[in-house]
């Protein structure tokens, strides 16, 4: 009995990760973009670290049977927040890796982890994003292009303290 469970949850997981790995993309968006664009930004203190922002605004609020969920951006992922009806906000945070040792010395960099390397989910250019929107519990993709950069929001370090 425990094989014949074992083996449908087997077949159930790679049926539903073959169907989310050939889903097609949509050319139509649900609602019209009247902006959309990145902006990378770093902390001003050592362990804050850096990420991108990803703005989308529409030109109306989404169909009420639709919702903006993910993104997929520069070989990333993140969810949206919902700041209003129409305005949505992805974020990209990299936290500095503070367990690699640099130094002179090759014998204290014993130890280190290689980076690890991430497979590109998706193939698209790093101007371009997919959203991913739940339209009446079906997963809708559609791509995006000519996304603008904003200039980098650099944010001061802290006053030191006395």
């Amino acid at each position: 009995m425990k094989t014949i469970i074992l083996l449908f949850s087997i077949f159930l997981t790679q049926n539903c990760n073959q169907k989310a790995g050939t889903m097609e993309l949509q050319e139509k968006l649900p609602s019209a973009i009247e902006e959309v664009y990145y902006q990378k930004w770093i902390g001003g203190q050592e362990q804050t670290g850096n990420g991108i922002d990803f703005h989308i605004k529409f030109k109306s609020a989404l169909p009420k049977n639709t919702e903006l969920k993910k993104i997929y951006f520069q070989n990333q992922e993140a969810v949206f927040e919902t700041e209003d009806t129409t305005n949505f906000i992805a974020r990209f945070h990299q936290k500095p890796n503070s367990d690699i040792i640099m130094d002179s010395d090759p014998q204290k960099e014993y130890g280190n982890k290689a980076p690890e390397v991430k497979n590109k989910k998706t193939n698209i250019q790093p101007n371009e994003a997919i959203l991913e929107f739940v339209k009446n519990e079906k997963v809708v993709k559609v791509k995006i292009q000519n996304i603008k950069e904003k200039e980098l929001l650099a944010y001061p370090s802290a006053r030191p303290r006395n």
